[in-house]
């Protein structure tokens, strides 16, 4: 459901940049190679300092399990 409704709203915002008619009644312009490739380069860094950070987060979890399992032992 999540991704179909996603998917609708992406297919939407590109009539509206993309589709002749639309971008008149819209007023909006399509955007360059150069200006794409910045939003996905942001976008694609955004990404994987996220999942850096959740990468680094569950490191941290799993020792601290490792931690009180080996308490518990002794």
């Amino acid at each position: 459901m999540l991704i179909t409704t996603v998917s609708i709203s992406f297919i939407t915002q590109l009539a509206l940049i993309y589709v002749g008619f639309m971008q008149k009644i819209f007023h909006t312009a399509p955007l360059g190679g150069g200006d794409l490739g910045i939003i996905l380069g942001l976008a694609m860094g955004s990404f994987w300092v996220h999942e850096g950070r959740r990468w680094y987060e569950r490191r941290l979890d799993r020792d601290e399990v490792w931690v009180g399992s080996v308490g518990e032992l002794a």
